[in-house]
Formats: structure tokens, sequence, C-alpha cells
């Protein structure tokens, strides 16, 4: 079959085939098949052209949403949800994660800082919202190293002195300042440990 007529529509290049198929991509796609007016494209190519287009759509889609991180599993949830198949989204993950744009061990440590330093959450909290985003334990682990029990002491220690502390006495019940201290993820051995100096 040929190539009859090639029009752009928007950020698409729409090949209309001898045999009445029409097929959409990106620049991209259209520069690297090196395709143009009469050209003879055979089902090989058809189908050759039609996977590459479907992929570099899943590419720009995922780097688009990479400018907030994402994990690999919710790139392959986003991608998912745009009726992509399967071997595209391996394709597109390969991609990425090759040239540098997913990195879920990265993605744990970088995470865990934040979630640490700006929220004020204990480690079992990260650990928690980590493996719910498809991180490995082992990348979990080694982003929680940093977040050793004299940290997790200090930074409860901070909360229970901003928020509980009024003049040497703390201003809420010692089961409430618990189940609050739990619920923002930190361990309940450590968490008596520090509040063990207030308790009569």
């Amino acid at each position: 079959m040929k190539i009859l007529k090639i029009k752009k529509d928007g950020p698409h290049y729409v090949l209309y085939l001898s045999d009445e198929e029409t097929l959409a991509m990106k620049e991209s796609v259209f520069v690297r098949h090196n395709l143009y007016k009469g050209k003879d494209v055979d089902e090989e190519d058809v189908a050759a052209i039609a996977f590459d287009s479907a992929r570099q759509e899943g590419i720009d889609l995922a780097l688009k949403k990479l400018t907030n991180r994402k994990t690999e599993q919710e790139i392959r949830e986003l991608l998912i949800d745009a009726k992509l198949s399967e071997q595209v989204i391996d394709e597109v993950v390969a991609y990425l994660s090759e040239y540098g744009f997913l990195d879920d061990e990265a993605y744990a440590l970088l995470f865990s800082r934040d979630k640490r330093n700006i929220n004020g959450y204990g480690p079992v909290k990260i650990a928690y919202a980590l493996r719910r985003k498809g991180i490995d334990d082992e990348y979990i682990f080694r982003a929680l190293e940093e977040y050793t029990t004299d940290s997790e002491k200090e930074m409860i220690q901070s909360i229970v002195e901003k928020k509980y502390l009024r003049g040497g006495e703390l201003n809420k019940s010692w089961e409430k300042i618990v189940r609050f201290l739990l619920s923002r993820g930190f361990h309940y051995d450590v968490v008596k440990d520090v509040l063990s100096q207030w308790k009569n």
C-alpha cells in the first residue's frame, strides 16, 4: 500500500493510506520512519509505526506527569488509564528508567526526607506511604536508614515541646498525645520512651 496523503493536525501528522486506513503520529515518529507521500509501506511497516506512535504518546504523557515525581507503579497505572498495551507500557518504563527519569530508589530517599523534614512524619507512616506507591521493601529500608532511633526521638521531642508542653507540663492527656504521635507514624516504643519523662 502507498501513503496517499499527509495532513498536519495539531501536534500530529495523519497519514492516509491506499487501503483507506489512517495513521496519526507525533512529528518525532514521522521523522524516525522517514515517511513521505507516495512511499510504499506494508502491514509490518504499519504495525511498527503504530507501535512506535503509541510508545511515543506514552513517553510524552509520562514525562509530562514526571514534573511531579512518580514511582514506576504510578506511571504504569497512568499508562493503563491511557489504554496503552502492556508491551507499550513496558517499553515506556524501560525508556524512562534508561534515561534516569524513573528511579524508585532515588524517589524513596527523597520522599522519605521530604515527609520527615517538611511534614514531620515518622518512619512507620513513610514506609506505609511508599509501599502504597509500589516501592520495593529493599528501597524503603535504604531510604529509612538515615531515620535513626535518635532522630525519631528528636522529632517526637520537638513535636511534644511545640504542641503539648506548657510551663513544663503536658496540656493534653498522655494517651491522647500517644495516639497523635502514632498517627504520625512513630514507633510506639520510641514514643513511650520520649514521653516517659512527663509521666507521673
